[in-house]
This record gives structure tokens, C-alpha cells and sequence, in this order.
């Protein structure tokens, strides 16, 4: 297994857990998170406060956070790609959808960058709207 499979296998079972500090390990000074779509937590995040409070947002609004399956992971020394399952609910709403996300690593094995795709954008939109 590559070290960078091996990194973002370990941080998809850290979101899962709960446990920040090893979610914080991962991310450099600059990490820029994009979650594509444009519902209310579409766009781009800089840094670590930025990408913590979003995903203090998520947990919030859908009572705790969404629930990630890992289907696959394929990594190499400069990317990494997770195919997920995201499933959650928001008020009376259900989320169930595809989810592709694409890592790209520094030198010091952290993530500079993240994007978030969605099989079906408008359903994942719609999940997060008022």
C-alpha cells in the first residue's frame, strides 16, 4: 500500500472517530479545501480554521456530521483520490450520494489540496439548502 493511500485511509477513519488532532496533522499552513456546487457551503477554504469550521458547520447542521464509506482509495506520490459514500440528513432531508475526492500532497506529506465532487451536484445542493 503507498503511503499516501495509507495517509488518507487513516484520515477518513479519524473523520469517523472524531479525532481533530490527527485531521489536524494532515493539513499544511495553506491547504485550500473546495467543495464544488453551489449550495450554502459551496467554495473554497484556506488554511486549517477555515477548513475546522467547516466541518464544524457540517456537523452542526445534519446533527453531528455526515457519514463517509470509503469505497476505494488510489494514491501515489503527488495525489490521491477517495471514492466515497456520503450519507446524512438535514432537516427531514437525506443525503446519499456519490462523492469523489481529489488530494494533492506537499513534500511533508500533508494536504495542500482538496476537491470535492459530487456524482449528482444538484441533489447535494439541494441537501444543504433552506
Amino acid at each position: 500500500m503507498h503511503p499516501n493511500e495509507k495517509l488518507l485511509r487513516e484520515a477518513y477513519e479519524a473523520m469517523a472517530a472524531g479525532d481533530g488532532r490527527s485531521l489536524a496533522r494532515l493539513l499544511a499552513a495553506q491547504t485550500t479545501w473546495v467543495i464544488g456546487g453551489r449550495g450554502p457551503l459551496s467554495g473554497s477554504y484556506h488554511g486549517p480554521d477555515q477548513i475546522f469550521g467547516l466541518w464544524k458547520a457540517i456537523a452542526a447542521q445534519t446533527g453531528g456530521g455526515l457519514r463517509l464509506e470509503v469505497e476505494d482509495v488510489l494514491a501515489n506520490d503527488q495525489r490521491g483520490v477517495v471514492l466515497v459514500v456520503a450519507r446524512g440528513e438535514r432537516h427531514g432531508r437525506h443525503l446519499d450520494e456519490r462523492q469523489v475526492a481529489v488530494f494533492e500532497f506537499s513534500d511533508d506529506a500533508t494536504v495542500r489540496r482538496a476537491s470535492f465532487i459530487y456524482e449528482d451536484p444538484q441533489a447535494y445542493d439541494s441537501f444543504w439548502s433552506d
